[in-house]
């Protein structure tokens, strides 16, 4: 064979080995790029964020049911309309209070204190974007307009902002050692106990001392629940991630 017709065959065969070499390096990199997340790689924030937002709706949800059947159970129910109001404000509050901690998971260094932080922010907009929505929807729907009587509204607001600020920094602290669901249920419960009995009390001064049994029952849930919801949505909302990766 001639030495020129060696020398073709191969650099032919070196150029298919070539190419065939970086079409496979371009598959690897394409799967890379597409594939399901690698262990201890971040996921995106978006995703989560618009998890924990459903989670909160649900929550909203869930909180006013069981006022619903309190009332219904204390032969208090007024019929539907002071409810939509309620539950326009319980899932505004709610979405604002859980995604604002949320936005603390993308923290990698610092978590507890990055989620305490927003917490610590988020609360006081929320209650007073909740108090708005709900002024306006009794307005709409023609209901005698809510307030807290005796209290003062900064008040309520700082001790929400502290409480929130609280269970941030918890569930950071949880999620920062993989903790289960009882551990989040706990933590939700613990700071529910510690501000909400207090904060139940506070708001539901009248004239004639504290307000009627199944009023005092509805702020309760409301107050002692909502941070324990909060958790478990955060936790459901992380777990159904690493689920679906």
């Amino acid at each position: 064979m001639a030495p020129g017709a060696a020398g073709d065959q191969t650099g032919s065969r070196s150029g298919s080995r070539s190419a065939i070499t970086g079409t496979g390096s371009a598959a690897a990199l394409a799967g890379t790029a597409s594939g399901p997340l690698r262990p201890g790689e971040a996921e995106p924030l978006g995703p989560r964020i618009l998890r924990v937002a459903w989670m909160a709706i649900l929550l909203g949800f869930a909180i006013e049911a069981l006022l619903l059947a309190s009332a219904v159970a204390f032969g208090a129910y007024k019929g539907p309309r002071p409810f939509l109001a309620d539950l326009a404000q319980k899932v505004t509050w709610s979405v604002i209070v859980c995604v604002g901690i949320a936005f603390g998971t993308a923290a990698s260094k610092a978590r507890p204190q990055v989620m305490g932080l927003l917490g610590l922010a988020a609360a006081p907009f929320a209650f007073q974007a909740a108090r708005t929505i709900h002024k306006g929807m009794a307005q709409a729907l023609s209901l005698a307009g809510g307030s807290i009587p005796f209290v003062s509204v900064a008040l309520v607001a700082a001790l929400k902002s502290l409480e929130y600020g609280a269970l941030g920094w918890g569930v950071g602290w949880i999620g920062r050692r993989r903790g289960s669901l009882g551990a989040h249920v706990g933590a939700g419960l613990a700071i529910g106990l510690t501000f909400g009995l207090g904060l139940t009390l506070l708001t539901s001064q009248t004239p004639n001392g504290l307000a009627p049994l199944p009023e005092l029952l509805a702020k309760g849930i409301n107050e002692v629940l909502f941070p324990v919801g909060c958790s478990l949505a955060l936790y459901a909302a992380d777990a159904l991630g690493k689920r679906l990766a």
